[in-house]
């Protein structure tokens, strides 16, 4: 039997979601909105709310229309003046362009949380599995016709074989805004998507000379480091693996020949290369202290998975699938926004 919706002012559940709408019926929010060519707001605004409600709530979208229809004081709690169509809710969304959407919920969050850039930052690195949720029961598919899908077999760690995407997310440590993520079709292997991840985050300008970005063992490879202090000039901190030599990576860290051919200035690169270099052996020496900071994008996959229900989706296209975990992991970090930081509150809020 579904969870119905009824109201109770008192529900901590409710206070939460009305709290984020409010953010959503901004004027600032509709100005950004506008900003990035979205169009009848108010439309795009309901959209917005009857999608988080469905992820809020793990509720189909026909179900929560329905109880939208028959109980006004929903409409006038959650501030939705027009009760549309599930056939319409799909359209508005589909319509959509991924990349302004992404766009346009990234300087929502920005806004809402004042985010500035004051000196070096530290960054989150982790992907997580999507599984699209096929019922193999009553249709299965063969690869062939997965093929066409743009869709594979896959196998993670934690999920098992499936079939779907990996979302790659990137968080800012201080304020655990996303600050970019990244769509792949299947489980391609971590280590691989290292240059990618990096150099979107470069042609977004995200990243700065000196920033430390923290990834997980997946991403573990000695070209890796490499890459990510002569390439992007950062602190590449990759947890290390049982293999990991440190004397072996200590001889590979040799200056990238652009050094050379700025005569007046190699002492000051050198010098610069050296402080990256000693940084990030110097933090992989103690490696385990920084278990509770990655553990912090563990905790947010948590609330994604278990309290917003992004374990099993059912959307079957690559960009139907970014909207919806854009969406998800926008929503996720308005809850945060309002309160739920710490890894105790991010867990309660999951696990109810």
């Amino acid at each position: 039997m579904k969870h119905r919706l009824n109201l109770d002012i008192k529900d901590p559940n409710y206070t939460l979601l009305k709290e984020i709408f409010k953010i959503m019926d901004s004027r600032k929010s509709s100005q950004i909105l506008a900003s990035y060519g979205f169009k009848n707001l108010n439309k795009q605004i309901t959209t917005f709310k009857i999608i988080f409600i469905s992820m809020f709530f793990g509720l189909d979208i026909p179900f929560i229309l329905n109880e939208l229809e028959s109980k006004k004081e929903l409409q006038k709690y959650f501030n939705i003046s027009e009760i549309l169509t599930a056939d319409q809710i799909y359209k508005n969304l589909s319509l959509q362009d991924s990349e302004k959407l992404l766009k346009a919920l990234n300087r929502i969050l920005n806004h809402q949380n004042r985010v500035k850039r004051r000196g070096k930052k530290t960054f989150i690195v982790d992907a997580t599995p999507i599984d699209l949720d096929f019922n193999f029961k009553r249709n299965k598919k063969t690869k062939e016709h997965l093929k066409t899908l743009n869709l594979k077999w896959s196998y993670s760690s934690s999920k098992g074989f499936y079939i779907g995407f990996k979302a790659t997310v990137i968080l800012d440590y201080d304020s655990m805004n996303p600050v970019s993520i990244l769509i792949h079709s299947g489980a391609p292997n971590d280590a691989k998507l290292f240059d990618e991840i990096m150099e979107n985050l470069q042609k977004r300008r995200i990243i700065q000379k000196g920033d430390m970005l923290i990834f997980d063992k997946g991403y573990y490879s000695y070209k890796n480091y490499q890459l990510g202090i002569s390439k992007y000039k950062i602190v590449p901190f990759i947890f290390p693996k049982d293999n990991f030599k440190r004397t072996k990576l200590n001889d590979q860290l040799s200056y990238p020949l652009q050094v050379f051919k700025k005569t007046k200035k190699i002492l000051a690169q050198k010098q610069f290369y050296n402080n990256l270099k000693h940084e990030l052996l110097k933090k992989l020496d103690n490696w385990k202290k920084f278990k509770p900071i990655r553990g912090k994008i563990e905790d947010f996959f948590k609330l994604l998975k278990q309290g917003l229900n992004l374990r099993e989706i059912h959307k079957y296209t690559p960009k139907s699938v970014a909207k919806t975990v854009y969406l998800n992991v926008f929503l996720g970090a308005l809850i945060i926004s309002q309160g739920f930081y710490s890894k105790t509150a991010i867990q309660q809020l999951s696990e109810n």
